[in-house]
Protein backbone atom coordinates (compact mmCIF):
# COMPACT_ATOMS: atom_id res chain seq x y z
CA UNK A 1 0.00 0.00 0.00
CA UNK A 2 2.15 2.85 1.28
CA UNK A 3 5.22 1.11 -0.15
CA UNK A 4 3.64 1.19 -3.62
CA UNK A 5 2.95 4.92 -3.64
CA UNK A 6 6.27 6.03 -5.12
CA UNK A 7 6.32 3.23 -7.68
CA UNK A 8 2.79 4.02 -8.82
CA UNK A 9 3.78 7.63 -9.37
CA UNK A 10 6.89 6.54 -11.29
CA UNK A 11 4.76 4.46 -13.64
CA UNK A 12 2.22 7.26 -13.94
CA UNK A 13 5.03 9.69 -14.75
CA UNK A 14 6.26 7.44 -17.56
CA UNK A 15 2.89 7.56 -19.31
CA UNK A 16 2.57 11.30 -18.76
CA UNK A 17 5.90 11.75 -20.58
CA UNK A 18 4.82 9.50 -23.47
CA UNK A 19 1.51 11.38 -23.64
CA UNK A 20 3.37 14.67 -24.06
CA UNK A 21 5.60 13.11 -26.73
CA UNK A 22 2.53 11.76 -28.51
CA UNK A 23 0.93 15.19 -28.53
CA UNK A 24 3.75 16.37 -30.80
CA UNK A 25 4.76 13.18 -32.65
CA UNK A 26 1.64 10.99 -32.89
CA UNK A 27 1.52 10.84 -36.66
CA UNK A 28 5.25 10.27 -37.08
CA UNK A 29 5.30 7.38 -34.58
CA UNK A 30 2.35 5.67 -36.27
CA UNK A 31 3.86 6.12 -39.73
CA UNK A 32 7.09 4.55 -38.54
CA UNK A 33 5.67 1.31 -37.11
CA UNK A 34 2.24 0.82 -38.73
CA UNK A 35 1.58 -2.73 -39.92
CA UNK A 36 -2.17 -3.30 -40.31
CA UNK A 37 -2.29 -7.11 -40.40
CA UNK A 38 0.68 -7.80 -38.17
CA UNK A 39 -0.08 -11.17 -36.54
CA UNK A 40 1.74 -10.31 -33.32
CA UNK A 41 -0.11 -7.03 -33.01
CA UNK A 42 -3.52 -8.59 -33.64
CA UNK A 43 -2.86 -11.44 -31.21
CA UNK A 44 -1.78 -9.14 -28.38
CA UNK A 45 -4.72 -6.85 -29.16
CA UNK A 46 -7.07 -9.82 -28.88
CA UNK A 47 -5.83 -10.97 -25.48
CA UNK A 48 -4.37 -7.70 -24.19
CA UNK A 49 -7.23 -6.75 -21.90
CA UNK A 50 -7.98 -10.29 -20.69
CA UNK A 51 -5.54 -10.32 -17.71
CA UNK A 52 -6.84 -6.96 -16.52
CA UNK A 53 -10.50 -7.85 -16.89
CA UNK A 54 -9.92 -11.15 -15.10
CA UNK A 55 -9.31 -9.00 -12.05
CA UNK A 56 -13.07 -8.40 -12.02
CA UNK A 57 -13.78 -12.13 -11.69
CA UNK A 58 -11.05 -12.43 -9.06
CA UNK A 59 -12.66 -9.70 -6.97
CA UNK A 60 -16.04 -11.32 -7.59
CA UNK A 61 -14.67 -14.52 -6.09
CA UNK A 62 -13.65 -12.51 -3.06
CA UNK A 63 -17.21 -11.22 -2.68
CA UNK A 64 -18.50 -14.79 -2.97
CA UNK A 65 -16.19 -16.01 -0.20
CA UNK A 66 -17.47 -13.28 2.11
CA UNK A 67 -21.10 -14.11 1.33
CA UNK A 68 -20.65 -17.82 2.03
CA UNK A 69 -18.92 -17.21 5.36
CA UNK A 70 -22.25 -15.93 6.68
CA UNK A 71 -20.61 -13.26 8.78
CA UNK A 72 -23.29 -10.74 7.89
CA UNK A 73 -27.07 -10.55 7.69
CA UNK A 74 -28.78 -12.26 4.75
CA UNK A 75 -29.34 -8.93 2.99
CA UNK A 76 -25.61 -8.22 2.90
CA UNK A 77 -24.86 -11.73 1.67
CA UNK A 78 -27.31 -11.28 -1.21
CA UNK A 79 -25.59 -8.02 -2.16
CA UNK A 80 -22.18 -9.74 -2.14
CA UNK A 81 -23.47 -12.53 -4.40
CA UNK A 82 -24.97 -9.96 -6.78
CA UNK A 83 -21.62 -8.17 -6.88
CA UNK A 84 -19.90 -11.48 -7.65
CA UNK A 85 -22.25 -12.18 -10.56
CA UNK A 86 -21.86 -8.60 -11.83
CA UNK A 87 -18.06 -8.83 -11.78
CA UNK A 88 -18.16 -12.17 -13.57
CA UNK A 89 -20.55 -10.88 -16.22
CA UNK A 90 -18.62 -7.67 -16.85
CA UNK A 91 -15.41 -9.69 -17.23
CA UNK A 92 -16.97 -11.82 -19.96
CA UNK A 93 -18.61 -8.83 -21.68
CA UNK A 94 -15.51 -6.63 -21.82
CA UNK A 95 -12.94 -9.31 -22.62
CA UNK A 96 -15.05 -11.55 -24.86
CA UNK A 97 -15.82 -8.90 -27.44
CA UNK A 98 -12.14 -8.30 -28.20
CA UNK A 99 -11.19 -11.69 -29.69
CA UNK A 100 -13.10 -11.47 -32.96
CA UNK A 101 -14.33 -7.89 -32.75
CA UNK A 102 -13.08 -4.84 -34.62
CA UNK A 103 -9.99 -4.64 -32.42
CA UNK A 104 -8.84 -8.25 -32.71
CA UNK A 105 -9.00 -10.97 -35.36
CA UNK A 106 -12.02 -9.31 -36.94
CA UNK A 107 -14.74 -11.81 -37.87
CA UNK A 108 -18.29 -10.66 -37.01
CA UNK A 109 -19.80 -14.05 -37.88
CA UNK A 110 -18.02 -15.76 -34.97
CA UNK A 111 -17.79 -12.81 -32.59
CA UNK A 112 -19.84 -14.79 -30.05
CA UNK A 113 -17.03 -17.36 -29.81
CA UNK A 114 -14.93 -14.81 -27.97
CA UNK A 115 -17.37 -14.78 -25.09
CA UNK A 116 -17.22 -18.57 -24.85
CA UNK A 117 -13.43 -18.49 -24.80
CA UNK A 118 -13.44 -16.13 -21.82
CA UNK A 119 -15.87 -18.18 -19.67
CA UNK A 120 -13.38 -20.81 -18.40
CA UNK A 121 -10.78 -18.13 -17.62
CA UNK A 122 -13.33 -16.01 -15.75
CA UNK A 123 -14.64 -19.08 -13.92
CA UNK A 124 -11.13 -20.08 -12.87
CA UNK A 125 -10.33 -16.60 -11.58
CA UNK A 126 -13.61 -16.46 -9.67
CA UNK A 127 -12.73 -19.72 -7.94
CA UNK A 128 -9.16 -18.53 -7.28
CA UNK A 129 -10.48 -15.32 -5.71
CA UNK A 130 -12.94 -17.33 -3.62
CA UNK A 131 -10.24 -19.77 -2.49
CA UNK A 132 -7.62 -17.18 -1.57
CA UNK A 133 -9.89 -14.65 0.10
CA UNK A 134 -11.67 -17.43 1.97
CA UNK A 135 -8.40 -18.08 3.78
CA UNK A 136 -7.96 -14.53 5.02
CA UNK A 137 -9.43 -13.32 8.29
CA UNK A 138 -8.62 -9.66 7.81
CA UNK A 139 -11.24 -7.35 9.24
CA UNK A 140 -13.25 -5.36 6.72
CA UNK A 141 -11.90 -7.17 3.66
CA UNK A 142 -15.20 -6.51 1.87
CA UNK A 143 -14.47 -2.78 2.05
CA UNK A 144 -11.16 -3.28 0.25
CA UNK A 145 -12.86 -5.34 -2.48
CA UNK A 146 -15.65 -2.79 -2.84
CA UNK A 147 -13.15 0.07 -3.20
CA UNK A 148 -11.24 -1.90 -5.85
CA UNK A 149 -14.41 -2.75 -7.81
CA UNK A 150 -15.64 0.85 -7.68
CA UNK A 151 -12.44 2.36 -9.07
CA UNK A 152 -12.20 -0.33 -11.76
CA UNK A 153 -15.68 0.70 -12.88
CA UNK A 154 -14.69 4.37 -12.80
CA UNK A 155 -11.65 3.66 -14.96
CA UNK A 156 -13.47 1.60 -17.57
CA UNK A 157 -16.80 3.32 -18.01
CA UNK A 158 -16.98 7.05 -17.23
CA UNK A 159 -13.36 7.78 -18.11
CA UNK A 160 -12.55 6.05 -21.38
CA UNK A 161 -16.11 5.78 -22.73
CA UNK A 162 -17.02 9.40 -22.07
CA UNK A 163 -13.88 10.80 -23.67
CA UNK A 164 -14.29 8.60 -26.75
CA UNK A 165 -17.78 10.01 -27.27
CA UNK A 166 -16.49 13.58 -26.96
CA UNK A 167 -13.47 13.45 -29.28
CA UNK A 168 -14.42 10.83 -31.90
CA UNK A 169 -10.81 10.73 -33.03
CA UNK A 170 -10.27 8.72 -36.25
CA UNK A 171 -8.03 5.68 -35.95
CA UNK A 172 -4.78 5.73 -37.91
CA UNK A 173 -5.74 2.62 -39.88
CA UNK A 174 -8.72 4.53 -41.30
CA UNK A 175 -6.57 7.51 -42.28
CA UNK A 176 -4.50 5.23 -44.48
CA UNK A 177 -7.58 4.02 -46.37
CA UNK A 178 -9.54 7.21 -47.01
CA UNK A 179 -8.15 10.57 -48.09
CA UNK A 180 -11.31 12.25 -46.87
CA UNK A 181 -10.30 11.50 -43.25
CA UNK A 182 -7.74 13.94 -41.93
CA UNK A 183 -5.33 13.42 -39.06
CA UNK A 184 -6.66 14.87 -35.80
CA UNK A 185 -4.59 15.60 -32.73
CA UNK A 186 -6.12 14.28 -29.53
CA UNK A 187 -7.30 17.79 -28.57
CA UNK A 188 -9.11 18.31 -31.90
CA UNK A 189 -12.59 16.71 -31.79
CA UNK A 190 -13.70 15.22 -35.11
CA UNK A 191 -16.98 17.11 -35.47
CA UNK A 192 -17.91 15.74 -38.91
CA UNK A 193 -17.43 12.07 -38.03
CA UNK A 194 -21.05 11.23 -38.94
CA UNK A 195 -20.56 12.69 -42.43
CA UNK A 196 -17.33 10.70 -42.78
CA UNK A 197 -19.12 7.53 -41.71
CA UNK A 198 -21.72 8.07 -44.44
CA UNK A 199 -19.07 8.88 -47.03
CA UNK A 200 -16.73 5.98 -46.27
CA UNK A 201 -19.06 3.35 -44.87
CA UNK A 202 -16.97 3.08 -41.70
CA UNK A 203 -18.60 2.27 -38.37
CA UNK A 204 -18.48 4.48 -35.30
CA UNK A 205 -15.79 2.13 -33.93
CA UNK A 206 -13.30 3.74 -36.32
CA UNK A 207 -13.83 7.08 -34.60
CA UNK A 208 -13.00 5.94 -31.07
CA UNK A 209 -9.24 6.28 -31.06
CA UNK A 210 -8.83 8.56 -28.04
CA UNK A 211 -8.25 7.33 -25.40
CA UNK A 212 -7.32 3.64 -25.68
CA UNK A 213 -9.58 1.22 -23.85
CA UNK A 214 -7.01 -1.56 -24.39
CA UNK A 215 -4.27 0.37 -22.62
CA UNK A 216 -6.65 1.20 -19.78
CA UNK A 217 -7.90 -2.37 -19.52
CA UNK A 218 -4.41 -3.86 -19.51
CA UNK A 219 -3.36 -1.39 -16.80
CA UNK A 220 -5.90 -2.97 -14.45
CA UNK A 221 -3.36 -5.74 -13.86
CA UNK A 222 -1.45 -3.23 -11.74
CA UNK A 223 -4.22 -3.44 -9.14
CA UNK A 224 -3.31 -7.06 -8.45
CA UNK A 225 -0.26 -5.69 -6.64
CA UNK A 226 -2.58 -3.80 -4.28
CA UNK A 227 -4.56 -6.92 -3.40
CA UNK A 228 -1.61 -9.27 -2.87
CA UNK A 229 -1.14 -8.44 0.86
CA UNK A 230 -4.62 -9.74 1.66
CA UNK A 231 -4.04 -13.33 0.59
CA UNK A 232 -0.28 -13.93 0.26
CA UNK A 233 2.23 -14.11 3.09
CA UNK A 234 5.59 -12.47 2.49
CA UNK A 235 3.98 -10.17 -0.03
CA UNK A 236 6.91 -7.73 0.06
CA UNK A 237 8.87 -10.10 -2.15
CA UNK A 238 6.31 -10.24 -4.94
CA UNK A 239 4.49 -6.90 -4.86
CA UNK A 240 7.08 -4.90 -6.78
CA UNK A 241 7.83 -7.64 -9.36
CA UNK A 242 4.09 -7.97 -9.93
CA UNK A 243 3.69 -4.21 -10.22
CA UNK A 244 6.48 -3.76 -12.76
CA UNK A 245 5.55 -6.95 -14.61
CA UNK A 246 2.11 -5.41 -15.10
CA UNK A 247 3.78 -2.19 -16.24
CA UNK A 248 5.69 -4.10 -18.93
CA UNK A 249 2.46 -5.76 -20.05
CA UNK A 250 0.75 -2.37 -20.45
CA UNK A 251 3.64 -1.18 -22.60
CA UNK A 252 3.45 -4.33 -24.76
CA UNK A 253 -0.31 -3.99 -25.28
CA UNK A 254 0.03 -0.27 -26.01
CA UNK A 255 2.73 -0.96 -28.60
CA UNK A 256 0.53 -3.58 -30.29
CA UNK A 257 -2.31 -1.07 -30.59
CA UNK A 258 -0.08 1.48 -32.30
CA UNK A 259 1.43 -1.24 -34.48
CA UNK A 260 -1.90 -2.26 -36.03
CA UNK A 261 -3.05 1.34 -36.41
CA UNK A 262 -5.83 1.18 -33.83
CA UNK A 263 -4.40 3.99 -31.71
CA UNK A 264 -1.81 6.74 -31.56
CA UNK A 265 0.84 7.14 -28.86
CA UNK A 266 -1.19 9.79 -27.02
CA UNK A 267 -4.26 7.50 -27.09
CA UNK A 268 -2.59 4.58 -25.34
CA UNK A 269 -0.81 6.90 -22.91
CA UNK A 270 -4.03 8.59 -21.85
CA UNK A 271 -5.82 5.23 -21.52
CA UNK A 272 -3.11 4.05 -19.14
CA UNK A 273 -3.07 7.37 -17.26
CA UNK A 274 -6.82 7.24 -16.58
CA UNK A 275 -6.64 3.74 -15.13
CA UNK A 276 -3.49 4.36 -13.11
CA UNK A 277 -5.03 7.52 -11.63
CA UNK A 278 -7.99 5.40 -10.49
CA UNK A 279 -5.58 2.85 -9.02
CA UNK A 280 -3.76 5.63 -7.15
CA UNK A 281 -7.11 6.81 -5.77
CA UNK A 282 -8.01 3.23 -4.83
CA UNK A 283 -4.68 2.84 -3.05
CA UNK A 284 -5.19 6.00 -1.04
CA UNK A 285 -8.75 4.99 -0.11
CA UNK A 286 -7.55 1.54 0.99
CA UNK A 287 -4.84 3.12 3.16
CA UNK A 288 -7.45 5.40 4.74
CA UNK A 289 -9.92 2.52 5.27
CA UNK A 290 -7.29 0.34 6.90
CA UNK A 291 -6.31 3.15 9.25
CA UNK A 292 -9.94 3.48 10.34
CA UNK A 293 -10.32 -0.27 10.77
CA UNK A 294 -7.21 -0.44 12.94
CA UNK A 295 -8.58 2.25 15.24
CA UNK A 296 -11.80 0.34 15.63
Amino acid sequence: MKKLRLNLYIILGFFVITFVLGTFFDEQVSQAIFSRDNAFGLFVSSIGTLPGYLLLSFIGGGFLSIALKKQYKIGYNVVFIVLCVACFGLNIFFAGREFFGANGFYNPSIKWVGYIIVVPFASGMTYLGYYLFNKTDRKGIWIILLISAFFIFMALVPGVTLLKSIFHRPRYRSLTLYEAIDFHNWYQPCKNYKDLMSLTGLTSEEFKSFPSGHAGGSALTIMFALLVPYFVKGQDKIQLPLLYGSFVWVILVSFSRILVGAHFLSDVSMGAILTILMIVCANECVIYAERKLEKN
